[in-house]
C-alpha cells in the first residue's frame, strides 16, 4: 500500500512509477504502473487501486502483471458503472526500445478481469472517450515506434481508432492514420465521435458516427479533447502547448486561446464553477484555471509540494482534483480554493525556468534517462 503523507499529496508509490487516476460515478480508481523499465523487474507492475474520498481509504483492487506479464503500465481507466472498467495496458520498454504489444483489460465486477482486445504490434492508448450512455467506447491505438535505441520517444509510426459499440464487448477498428503521431483523446456526442493526433496538430471529427472523417490542421500540439456546455451552448476544448482551442459544438472551427504559460503543456481540461481547469506539466507542475468571462488565470504549483516537475494525470471528484504524477509515483489532491491569481513574477519564473531547461537540453541530450516532458 502507498505511504501516506498529508492532504495535498495523498499517495506515494515511489520513483519511476506512473500514477493515473479516473473519476466517474462517483468512484475513483487509479492505475499505478512502471513509467520507465528502469525499476527492478519484479517491481515492473500494474496495480489498479480503488480510492475512497470521503473516507480517505485505499484498496488494492488487482495486480494485472499476474495475469499477463508483457504489461506493466497502462493509460487512463475508463469506468461505467453499467459497463464496469476498462484498462489500457502495455509495457514500458516501448519509450526506450521500442517494445510493442497493447491489451484491453475488462471487468464488471472488479473480480474477474479477462482481455477483450489485443494487438502484439499495438504501443500504447491513452485514452478511452465515450458517449453519455457509455455503449459507444473509442480509443486511440499507436502502431511501431519512432524513436532510437535508448532514447525516450513517446511517438508511434502510425496509429489507428477503434471503436465499441456494444459496451466495450467487441472492437472494431474504424479509422487508420498512416503518420507517425499518437491518435491521443476525444470526444463522442451524438453523432459527433472527435479525436486529436498530437504530433500531426490536428482533429479529425465525424458527424456520421465514424464512417467518414475531416481533418482541422491546428499550428501546436493537439492533445486532449472536453466537451462542454454553459447553458444552451455546446463547447469543444482541446488543449495544446501553453493554450487550448476552444469551438462551439454546432460550427467546428477552433480559436486557439493562449495562456502565456512559456514551458508549460496543458492538459486534461475540466469545466467546473464556470472555468475551465487544466493541469500543466514541463518546467513546473501546475493546477491552472481559466476564467471563460473575465480571462483571468489563477493556478496552483504542485512543484512546490515535492519539487515533482512530472504531475499532470488529472481527475476531479468530491470536490477536488487528483493529479498523478507521470515519473515520482504520487497522487495529490488539490482544492479548487486553493488556487491563486497569476502574478508577473510567475511569468518570470516559468520563462527562466523554460530558458534553463533549453539551455541545458543538448548536453543532456546523451544521457538515455533524460525525458521530454511535453510529450507525456
Amino acid at each position: 500500500m502507498p505511504k501516506r503523507f498529508d492532504k495535498q499529496i495523498i499517495a506515494d508509490f515511489g520513483s519511476l512509477r506512473r500514477v493515473w487516476p479516473t473519476a466517474a460515478d462517483d468512484r475513483v480508481f487509479f492505475t499505478v504502473g512502471s513509467a520507465r523499465p528502469y525499476l527492478p523487474l519484479n517491481e515492473q507492475r500494474l496495480i489498479l487501486y480503488e480510492y475512497k474520498p470521503y473516507n480517505d481509504t485505499f484498496t488494492r483492487i488487482i495486480d494485472l502483471t499476474n495475469i499477463d506479464k508483457l504489461v506493466n503500465t497502462s493509460g487512463k481507466s475508463f469506468f461505467k458503472r453499467n459497463a464496469g472498467i476498462f484498462i489500457p495496458a502495455w509495457n514500458s520498454e516501448f519509450y526506450i526500445y521500442g517494445k510493442t504489444y497493447f491489451k484491453i483489460f475488462h471487468s464488471e465486477n472488479l473480480t474477474d478481469f479477462r482481455t477483450v482486445y489485443v494487438d502484439p504490434t499495438g504501443t500504447y492508448g491513452n485514452h478511452f472517450f465515450a458517449n453519455d450512455a457509455g455503449n459507444i467506447i473509442c480509443i486511440g491505438v499507436g502502431r511501431g515506434w519512432k524513436g532510437k535505441k535508448g532514447s525516450i520517444s513517446y511517438t508511434p509510426l502510425s496509429s489507428y481508432l477503434l471503436i465499441s459499440e456494444d459496451h466495450g464487448e467487441n472492437w472494431l477498428k474504424i479509422y487508420e492514420l498512416r503518420y507517425p503521431t499518437a491518435i491521443y483523446d476525444g470526444v463522442i456526442v451524438d453523432d459527433l465521435i472527435l479525436f486529436t493526433a498530437r504530433e500531426r496538430k490536428s482533429v479529425f471529427f465525424s458527424i456520421n458516427k465514424g464512417k467518414t472523417f475531416n481533418e482541422i490542421h491546428l499550428d501546436s500540439p493537439a492533445r486532449n479533447a472536453a466537451y462542454f456546455r454553459i447553458g444552451r451552448k455546446e463547447f469543444i476544448i482541446i488543449s495544446s502547448n501553453d493554450s487550448f482551442y476552444l469551438s462551439h459544438l454546432d460550427n467546428i472551427k477552433f480559436k486557439k486561446i493562449k495562456l502565456y504559460t512559456v514551458g508549460l503543456v496543458l492538459r486534461y481540461p475540466i469545466f467546473f464553477q464556470r472555468k475551465i481547469f487544466l493541469s500543466g506539466v514541463g518546467v513546473r507542475s501546475w493546477l491552472i484555471a481559466f476564467d471563460l468571462k473575465l480571462g483571468k488565470v489563477d493556478k496552483y504549483d504542485i512543484t512546490m509540494l515535492a519539487g515533482d516537475k512530472s504531475a499532470c494525470r488529472l481527475a476531479f471528484s468530491n470536490n477536488k482534483f487528483l493529479i498523478g504524477s507521470e515519473l515520482y509515483g504520487k497522487l495529490y489532491a488539490i482544492e479548487p480554493n486553493s488556487l491563486r491569481e497569476l502574478q508577473t513574477k510567475d511569468y518570470i519564473k516559468l520563462y527562466l525556468s523554460s530558458l534553463f531547461n533549453s539551455m541545458l537540453k543538448k548536453p543532456l541530450m546523451r544521457f538515455p534517462r533524460i525525458t521530454t516532458l511535453l510529450q507525456i
